[in-house]
Parts: structure tokens; C-alpha cells; sequence
């Protein structure tokens, strides 16, 4: 059975793929998506998973309600960190102990940053599409340095909806006031390149930065 569900799901990825090369794209017609944890930012661990690992059920009722409210706008995580810090048994400020999570995380995967830096010089207009809360939004356009290669983002917290909703691929769509098709999105996650593939844009598996190279013809 195991065997079996392996080879589905080999299969399911192998379907997502990034197609061999991106026919009739151009910079002046299209805009390029990324994602940003597994693509942009590649830290050996998340801090999130750690909390997982110690702290399981708490963490994933956390995940489910307050981080969710946070990161589609509807409140603010820093209001729902002592209620945490307290039941992992934690003391001190909530505000440093966020800083130390972004922190943990703060690992820029700098030759993808370099090659979006090069489709930006050829004329590219690039935003991150990423489910992120307001603070951590922050965190990374400054401290990560990804302000510097993008015109923008549309992280979940300013959509009001995270992938792999539709809702979320719609309102994008809707404030880039182009045809979906001309959205070309990587993201590490199949689900949401599934998602975003329904929703027409041009979806492609982040599978390596040779990969992404080679497809947007660097």
C-alpha cells in the first residue's frame, strides 16, 4: 500500500512539473509570482516546525485560529502570543520572542534571489504570493532583502484569503487586472500549483533554482 501511495504521489508531482520552457512569455505582457518559504527563504528548519515538534496539539489549534486570523488580516499576531507563550510555559516579551522566530527563519536562498534579480533586469515585474501575516510581511521585504527584488506582494494578510483557496488566486488576479494566464507563479507546495493552475495561471513546482533558471530562459 505504501509503495503504492508513494508511486501516486511521485506521479502527482511529476504531473506538476515546470513545462520544458515558457512559449509566448514575455516581461512585457506577464508578471512573475513567487512563493516565499521553500522558494525564496530556505532555512535548514522552521521555527514553526520546531514548536510542532515540541508542542504538537498546541500548536496546531494555534496554526488553525490565531495564526489564520492573523494571516488573512483579521487580527494581529502579536495579540495572540502571550496566550501561546504562556501555555508552552514561556516568559518575557512577546515582541522578542517573535524576533527570534524570524530570526531562526531568516535564511534567503541567495542564488534564487540573484536569478530574480536577473529576470527584473530584463524587464520582469516580480511579487511574492505568499500566505504571511503582517509582521513577518515586514520581516522579510527589509531584513531578508526581498524588497529589493520585488514591485510588490500579495501576501495573505492584505488578499484577506490564503492559497490554495480560489479566493485567493481571484483577488490577485483582480488587482493585476491581467488575463490569469498571463500570472506566472512557482511555489514549492503541489496543492498550491494545483490550485492556481485551476484558477488559469501559468503554475509551475519549485523544484531547484537550475530548474526555474532554465524554464524562465536564464
Amino acid at each position: 500500500m505504501r509503495r503504492v501511495i508513494r508511486k501516486g504521489f511521485r506521479h502527482w508531482r511529476e504531473h506538476l512539473r515546470p513545462r520544458p520552457t515558457l512559449s509566448g512569455v514575455t516581461p512585457e505582457t506577464h508578471v512573475l509570482l513567487l512563493d516565499v518559504d521553500g522558494v525564496l527563504i530556505t532555512p535548514d528548519d522552521f521555527y514553526g516546525a520546531k514548536l510542532f515538534r515540541e508542542h504538537p496539539d498546541l500548536m496546531r489549534d494555534f496554526m488553525g485560529t490565531s495564526f489564520h486570523s492573523a494571516s488573512t488580516g483579521r487580527s494581529d499576531l502579536l495579540e495572540h502570543l502571550p496566550a501561546l507563550m504562556a501555555a508552552m510555559g514561556h516568559t518575557g516579551d512577546p515582541g522578542d520572542f517573535y524576533r527570534e522566530w524570524l530570526e531562526y527563519e531568516n535564511r534567503p536562498n541567495v542564488p534564487m534571489l540573484d536569478a530574480v534579480r536577473e529576470l527584473r533586469s530584463a524587464g520582469w515585474r516580480a511579487y511574492l504570493a505568499t500566505n504571511q501575516e503582517a509582521h513577518r510581511t515586514r520581516h522579510l521585504l527589509q531584513e531578508s532583502g526581498l524588497q529589493g527584488i520585488t514591485d510588490g506582494h500579495f501576501a495573505s494578510y492584505t488578499v484577506g484569503h490564503r492559497k490554495p483557496t480560489p479566493e485567493y488566486y481571484a483577488e490577485v488576479t483582480r488587482q493585476l487586472s491581467l488575463p490569469p494566464e498571463h500570472l506566472v507563479f512557482w511555489d514549492d507546495a503541489a496543492g498550491n500549483v494545483q490550485a492556481a493552475r485551476e484558477a488559469g495561471w501559468t503554475a509551475h513546482l519549485f523544484t531547484g533554482v537550475a530548474d526555474f533558471r532554465r524554464v524562465m530562459g536564464l
